[in-house]
């Protein structure tokens, strides 16, 4: 399940109802929530994106991005309100009664490719966005058997860049 950035504001709004009704309008689109296995959120950072993923299978938290930045100091806590309120929202989803999520106290790194410029075609504006978007993909298409076997670097973002436009076009029609 992919959730929009958006989920950080709603969930500063602190109305339940408010949340709720995003997350269920969202999940609903796409899967069920008793099922829910994986969670990918973009987190935006001053001037960075960087990507967490959330195996609920094997309790794992993950964040990672392409120069292997701090994580966010309130991402932690932001992430465990996220998975209870999914848990309220879906009792009977066994992998989100866990007690891991109460107790989790760090991400693991997921292996993202690094960022430093090892090329002139890495030193771009939104390299970073572009990396997170083809690091959903690969979990989108393997799950989590792409941690930490990704194919691809940064050095190939003109690439994914023109890869990715050409999509949007393509969605377009």
């Amino acid at each position: 399940m992919y959730f929009p950035t958006e989920v950080f504001l709603w969930l500063k709004s602190r109305d339940k109802t408010f949340i709720h009704k995003q997350l269920a309008d969202i999940i609903s689109r796409s899967s069920d929530g008793d099922t829910l296995q994986q969670i990918l959120l973009h987190v935006h950072m001053p001037n960075h994106w960087g990507l967490v993923f959330i195996d609920l299978l094997k309790s794992a938290l993950c964040f990672d991005d392409g120069l292997k930045t701090k994580v966010p100091f309130s991402l932690l806590s932001t992430i465990k309100q996220l998975l209870d309120l999914l848990s309220e929202m879906f009792p009977t989803n066994v992998a989100l009664q866990t007690k891991f999520w109460g107790c989790a106290s760090s991400f693991q790194h997921f292996g993202i490719p690094s960022q430093v410029a090892v090329d002139s075609r890495m030193i771009v504006m939104g390299s970073c966005g572009v990396g997170v978007i083809v690091a959903a993909r690969d979990f989108i298409v393997r799950g989590p058997s792409s941690v930490n076997n990704f194919q691809w670097q940064y050095c190939e973002m003109h690439v994914h860049r023109r890869n990715l436009m050409l999509q949007i076009l393509k969605w377009r029609k």
